[in-house]
């Protein structure tokens, strides 16, 4: 047996060995999180603790994620009762496979596992008002206060049933169970939300590059979206006046997969609502949000007519995240792209172009400092040369006066160009940064993008 099968074998071994006593596990506590026995006896629940059949889980003013051996876990969030009705998983999915579940209260994020894949009846969970069964993979499901359920897919389909009815509910859409059982569920328009994660509390992605099913596939890291809320860290970039703006204090709308709907930047006095269209170039990690709009863009608070129509070419670029809260003041580390927006020509005169980039920043109480090195490529053959440094103040960072050159094309002959960037560090110990970028080509117009990086955790080299 070559060493990856035998991996496979005991990891397998290990789950089928564990099937009975442990019907999943604690990946992930914070705040009062307890599980209560079917016989009243209550403990707390921190990281690694294991469940057992009948648990009931409290969170209460905290949060916690649940791994289950099948590869399924549920994200549960504050104020929530969950409760593990039946979990059976012995390595293999021969029939006897059972996930079983119920949320009474609270809000939770699903991603299935093995079970329910090759029998969908095996996989349930039930609320005071309707059974969410599977039918694809990820969903958020929350009971609202007057007892109603509305759930919202984030990939394949999930059924929603009552008493009265059934309906699927693709990614992307949302649906609801009445309070009264005799009427039947319904699409609707509301999108559910949960409250953002306190800063630096999202938990871990829950898989280990290496981990697998029982079966020996691989686990897929699960990215939960960020969430509809305050105090979010953003940056812009626009056709109108400013060009480029930042907060970190802004009201974020995020939909069911986590693209940014509508920002109000409560510091700078303006507010983006996407009114109608699609997000373009849109990545997010579970950290850092990006994308770009396009289609009727409404601006509010500016110098810059409302609503504004992106076409293809254009949009209104963003990065978004919680703000980290308090910064590093030693050290310094390397920041490689993590994903970007298409740069576009304000006017959309031609299709989007390319970004690359990196940072090296210095984290120093005294004397902090944010070297940047972008490179902007569109597809008339104008390449730009961005680099330079600034400082920054808390969590945010801007700059109008890094060094611009041109590398290709007719960039930046003529009267020069000039750049205006603005960014926030975000996550854990400034685990993220998010850049949005304006450049003025007074021969080619103005460009805009933006850009989220992750900390590498190298140091810059001395």
């Amino acid at each position: 047996m070559n060493r990856s099968a035998l991996m496979l074998a005991l990891i397998s071994a290990a789950f089928a060995g564990n099937a009975g006593a442990s019907a999943g596990r604690i990946d992930f506590s914070i705040g009062g999180v307890v599980a209560t026995r079917p016989d009243g006896q209550q403990r707390p629940l921190a990281k690694g603790a294991e469940l057992q059949n009948g648990d009931t889980i409290r969170t209460n003013d905290g949060r916690a994620q649940i791994r289950f051996p099948d590869g399924a876990y549920v994200s549960l969030q504050p104020n929530t009762v969950f409760g593990v009705k039946e979990y059976k998983y012995e390595g293999k999915t021969d029939g006897k496979e059972r996930g079983f579940f119920s949320l009474l209260k609270g809000a939770m994020r699903a991603v299935t596992g093995l079970i329910g894949r090759v029998n969908r009846s095996t996989y349930q969970i039930t609320t005071p008002t309707a059974t969410v069964g599977i039918r694809g993979t990820g969903g958020l499901i929350v009971v609202l206060p007057d007892g109603s359920t509305l759930i919202r897919g984030s990939s394949g389909i999930w059924s929603l049933s009552n008493a009265s009815g059934s309906i699927d509910v693709p990614a992307g859409t949302s649906g609801v169970a009445p309070a009264d059982s005799s009427q039947p569920p319904q699409e609707t328009g509301e999108t559910p939300s949960v409250p953002p994660a306190p800063p630096g509390t999202t938990g871990p992605d829950y898989v280990a590059g290496g981990d697998r099913t029982g079966t020996g596939d691989p686990i897929v890291p699960t990215i939960i979206p960020l969430a509809t809320g305050s105090g979010y860290g953003i940056a812009v970039a626009s056709d109108g006046y400013p060009m480029v703006t930042s907060d970190t204090k802004a009201d974020a709308v995020f939909n069911g997969t986590g693209q940014l709907t509508s920002a109000n930047l409560t510091s700078q006095f303006i507010q983006y609502d996407l009114l109608s269209g699609a997000t373009a170039d849109f990545g997010t990690d579970g950290i850092l949000a990006w994308g770009r709009w396009v289609g009727d863009v409404a601006i509010l608070g500016c110098d810059c007519s409302s609503p504004v129509t992106y076409d293809a070419n254009q949009g209104l670029h963003y990065v978004v995240g919680m703000p980290t809260p308090v910064m590093p003041t030693t050290g310094s580390a390397i920041y490689t792209l993590l994903g970007a927006t298409n740069p576009t020509y304000a006017d959309g005169h031609t299709a989007p172009g390319t970004f690359a980039g990196s940072l090296e920043v210095l984290f120093d109480a005294r004397s902090p400092s944010v070297t940047m090195a972008f490179s902007v490529a569109m597809p008339d053959g104008n390449k730009y040369l961005l680099n330079g440094s600034t400082t920054y103040s808390g969590a945010l960072f801007s700059s109008s006066s890094l060094t611009v050159t041109g590398a290709g094309g007719s960039a930046c002959i003529g009267s020069g160009c000039f750049s205006d960037v603005q960014g926030f560090f975000s996550g854990t110990n400034a685990a993220r940064a998010g850049v949005a970028y304006h450049i003025n080509d007074n021969y080619s117009a103005d460009i805009i993008g933006a850009a989220a990086f992750k900390n590498t955790g190298v140091p810059v080299p001395q």
